[in-house]
Parts: structure tokens; sequence; C-alpha cells
């Protein structure tokens, strides 16, 4: 091997020395199905001719080249499975106190009281681990902080520790499910609320106050196994790659990532209907219990609770979308058809290994300027961007949520000057002189400026959310959009084309960060969009209501591909390609010699 060629190889080493990716996305979406092909050791991937409905045209082109770079470079790797964890902390907490944990969790459901008999099974569990030589001491020992800080002094052997955690997660979930189908989820959801709370399983966490200090608990064991598995992988002089089954909290997302350059959140999304579909026929959960873990996953529970604390310690499945970095497509119409998941594995971990080996797709390019706008929103809320597209995917507008052109965005004022600034180009005639508005106002102003937070609000600009005010004002306590300052990004994307007197965009496309509110959903059918590419689904009526009715319905496309960050590191070349090939083979002095 010549000495170029070598140093390309130590060029894409660092790419290849470790990878981390975090997997996100609802309950019955393929979190788990992922985790499992990309821990098999010998993987295979589909010919471009199964993948079709993924990728097609020069796509199809695409994933040869990457299908191929990735086969010749796959190493399995190390999950790590979070309920495992939390399985872990029961083994801990003991049989007495987990029982009694459970017993609360199905009281608070309204459940029947149970009988010792019903735990028997649970009981036998914590038996069988006090009687298990292979269960060693160190494995508990993973939960202490000193001993996370002082990892090396951690001996096991973490295929081992992962083998062992799995088959108590079955024996726990097996138990639990006999007791009451869905009960599993139920009590691992309120398990790791409260170690994120309190640090301990504990029945009555909901009523203790918030240790701000175990927020990143279970995100710190993680990186625990992590540097363990690292430097069990140096000594065997063998690549690292680990993936991290499944984050469901968006403030583990932002631990990883401000941790770990070579981390990746990979959002697995799936139609809804099917998702349902599955859980009811394999899962055999009711749509109750469907709704309910819906409802603990979206971040709903933190809209509708008074209590501040679930909003850092509680699931946010839609937030941790939101922050996905690499976003892929389970079509899950055959369950055991796992095609599409593995085509993209091929695409994105080759593009890990070797970024820029292959361009970007017209969804991911599209997609990616529509992130970008996002980022120009002035509302404190969410920051939305849109784009669309004419009917030969040529770029027409792009949008934004934010106020109309001439007014302030909300990120620019403030409730001080609100109080005292009486500009009409600031602030609305109903802001400066609505009575029972400025009084809500002022007494936000008060909270903000008050003693108590001038550490926390030290620098910060006081602004405000006119809905928020406008709405709790409101006799009725409304909830009414109708109130927002903004235009919707949809909305502010379609205006642009009239307003700067653009061409039609019949049969065009509509791509947005988020996806189309009712509102914005009626202008899109309006104007003859045939394909809507979305990130997230609304969670409202727009698509059963508006945008799958009538003659001409759009097809609805969730977006999959990489976008934001990762859009530019994986698609971002190292090195010309072409210098590539020539340094890594014969060098140029013989390449120029070979073609004169």
């Amino acid at each position: 091997m010549s000495d170029t060629s070598t140093a390309i190889s130590s060029l894409l080493m660092s790419n290849s020395e470790f990878i981390l990716i975090g997997l996100t996305g609802r309950t019955g979406s393929g979190c788990t199905t992922t985790a499992k092909l990309l821990g098999t050791k010998i993987l295979t991937f589909p010919e471009s001719n199964l993948v079709e409905n993924i990728y097609s045209g020069l796509n199809s082109i695409r994933y040869k080249i990457i299908k191929n770079y990735t086969k010749n470079h796959w190493i399995d790797f190390d999950v790590i499975t979070i309920s495992n964890l939390l399985t872990l902390y029961a083994l801990k907490t003991g049989k007495d106190n987990f029982i009694g944990f459970v017993k609360q969790i199905i009281s608070s459901d309204k459940k029947p009281t149970l009988q010792n008999s019903n735990f028997e099974q649970i009981s036998q569990i914590f038996s069988d681990c006090r009687n298990d030589i292979n269960f060693k001491q160190d494995f508990l020992k993973l939960l202490e902080r000193d001993c996370q800080e002082n990892y090396r002094t951690i001996k096991i052997e973490h295929n081992e520790f992962f083998k062992i955690l799995k088959e108590y997660s079955i024996k726990f979930k097996e138990s639990l499910n006999k007791i009451n189908n869905g009960l599993y989820i139920k009590v691992y959801q309120e398990i790791g609320n409260s170690i994120r709370k309190i640090g301990k399983i504990d029945g009555a966490y909901a009523d203790k106050e918030l240790d701000t200090e175990n927020i990143f608990i279970i995100p710190e064991l993680i990186n625990t196994l992590v540097k363990i598995i690292k430097l069990n992988n140096n000594a065997e002089n063998k690549l690292t790659r680990i993936a991290i089954d499944t984050l469901r909290n968006p403030y583990e997302v932002k631990f990883f990532r401000d941790r770990y350059s070579a981390f990746h959140l990979i959002s697995i999304n799936t139609n809804d209907e099917d998702r349902q579909a599955y859980l009811r026929k394999h899962r055999q959960f009711s749509d109750s219990e469907i709704d309910d873990i819906d409802k603990k996953e979206s971040g709903k529970l933190i809209k509708s609770t008074t209590d501040d604390y679930h909003y850092f310690t509680s699931q946010n499945v839609k937030k941790c979308i939101e922050l996905s970095d690499i976003h892929f497509y389970n079509p899950k119409h055959e369950p055991d058809n796992n095609n599409a998941l593995k085509s993209q594995i091929a695409w994105y971990i080759g593009l890990m290994l070797h970024p820029g080996l292959i361009t970007p797709t017209t969804m991911e390019r599209t997609m990616q300027i529509a992130y970008a706008a996002k980022l120009n929103s002035g509302c404190i809320s969410r920051q939305v961007g849109a784009v669309v597209l004419d009917s030969e995917n040529s770029i027409k507008s792009v949008g934004w949520n934010d106020v109309p052109k001439g007014q302030l965005p909300c990120s620019l004022r403030s409730l001080d000057g609100l109080e005292n600034d009486f500009q009409k180009k600031k602030y609305s005639p109903f802001e400066r002189n609505n009575t029972d508005f400025r009084e809500k106002a002022k007494h936000l102003f008060e909270i903000f400026s008050s003693e108590e937070y001038d550490g926390a609000m030290k620098g910060l600009n006081k602004s405000y959310c006119f809905k928020d005010i406008k709405n709790i004002s409101s006799e009725k306590k409304e909830n009414n959009q109708v109130h927002t300052r903004s235009l919707h990004a949809e909305e502010n994307a379609f205006l642009q084309i009239s307003k700067y007197g653009g061409t039609g965009v019949q049969h065009g496309s509509l791509y947005t960060t988020a996806s189309p509110c009712e509102l914005c959903a009626k202008k899109a059918y309006q104007l003859g969009i045939k394909e809507i590419v979305f990130i997230d689904p609304y969670p409202g009526i727009a698509k059963e209501h508006i945008l799958e009715s009538g003659e001409n319905p759009p097809k609805l496309t969730q977006f999959r591909g990489a976008i934001g960050r990762a859009y530019h590191k994986l698609y971002e070349p190292i090195m010309p390609y072409k210098d590539e090939l020539i340094y890594s083979t014969c060098g140029k002095a013989e390449y120029e010699k070979k073609i004169n």
C-alpha cells in the first residue's frame, strides 16, 4: 500500500472507528426492529428492484453504489436497550418496593385490587436473580455515580451483560402483561419518569420534589456503557458501533449530541393507521390503551399537567422526532418484510463511513431548504419552514412561520417594552389599549422581573406570546389558533408566490418541516398541490377531514432522509472523489501517465 493510500485510509478511519446512533419513534413504529437489524452479524441488503418504493430513478443508482460500499464494510452494532437498563433499576430496588410500585400504577388506573397471587411470578424473578451466578454485582455498580466516573474499575463483558439483562426484561414483560395486557409499557414508562425525577423507583415519586441532578441519570448510565464498550473493543483492536434503543426524552438526546460529534439521532416513522393496526393485532392493545400510550409519548401529558417536572422527565417523542437528523420510513404493511429499513440502513451507515460517496435525494435537498428557512422564524413557541415546488420540482417559494412583513416578530418584542413603549410599529392598538390584556401581561412581566428569577432571566429578553395571553384573558379561556400573530410557514410560502407574481403551482409539491394544519391543508388543496411531504403528522383532523377528501386528494409522503447538520456531515466529501480514487491507487503521476 502506497503512502497516499495509507493517508486516505487514515482520513476515512476517523469515521469508521466510532459510530453512535440513537433511535427514536412512537411505540410500534419499528425502533426495536431497526435495532435488531443493526445488531445483526451479517446483514443482507435488498437489491434495488425490491425497494423501488423507497429508491427509484437516480436514487436507485445511488442506492446500488452505497449498498455495495456498506456491504463491504459492515460491522454489527452493539445495541444498548434502555428498557433493559430500567430492568437493572427494577432489580436493584428489590421485590417489595417494585411490587408496591406496580400496585400504585394499577390503582391509579382504577383497576380492581389484585391479590398477592398475581405477583408470585414477579417475586420469583427477584428470587432467580439472587441465585443467578451469572448476574454479577458489578452490574449493579453501574448505577452508582462514583463507579461511573471510574468506569475502568468495572469489570464486565458487555455482551454477557446485555444478554442477561434482556432475559430478565423478557421475564418482567411476560409477568406484567400476564397481570394486565399492556401493563409492561405503563410500568416501564413510570420507572423512567421516577428515575429521572428522584433517582430511584418510588410509587410516590409524583409527590416528591424534582432533583435536577437526576435529569440525566439514564444517559449518564448509557454513556458509561458506551465508554466500557469502547474500552473493551480497543483492547481487542475492534471498531466500535453502538445503537441506543430507544431515546424518547429530548434532553437525553441533547446529552449525547453535546458530547459526541459521531452521534446521529434516527427517527423511525410509519403511517399512524398501520402502526395502530400493528399494535392491535400483534400486541393485542385496545384503542384506549393505544390512546393512552400515544398521549404519554406525544408530549400532551406535559401540556395538560400543572406539574412542571413533567417537562424535563416525561417522554416527548414528538419533540425527539423534530430533533432527529435522519428519518427512516417503515411501511409496516408486511410485518416480516424489512427491506425498506434495510435499504435505509445501507444508505445512511454507508454515508457515515464514507461521507459524500453519493449525492442527496430531491426529497432531502428540498427539505433541507425548508429546515434552513425555519430558523428565520421569530415565533417563540415553534419554528417551521416550508418550500413549494412546481410540477418539475423547481422551487417557487420558501416560507416560515412569522408575522406579516412590516410587523415585529415576537422574539424581538418584550413585556417591558409593552409596559413602557407605546410605539404603534411595535405593539398593536389592542395591546396598548385593552385593559384585560394589559393586566395579564403586567402580571407576567412582574413574574419574569421577580428577584427570585433574576439569575435565570439574567440577560434574557422578556418576550411574550400574544396568543397565550389573549386566550387566557378571554372569558371562555379558549385555545383559539386564530389569535396567533404569525402566518403559518405553508401559508407564507403560498402567499409569496402571489405577492411577487410567480407561476402556477398546480400539480406541484409542498414540503414542510412539520405538517399542514386544517387551514393550510385547505389552501394546499385549493392550489392543486399533488404531494405534501411532511416530517411529523399534524395531531388534528387535517388529513382525515380535508386532505383525504374530494376528487383530487394530494399524496401524503412521510419524509425520509438526512436533514440539518447530518445533511452536511453525510453528503460533504472529505476530498474530491476523483482525488480519492487516484491517491488510493496509483497516485497522480502514474494516473496522468496512464491517460496521456
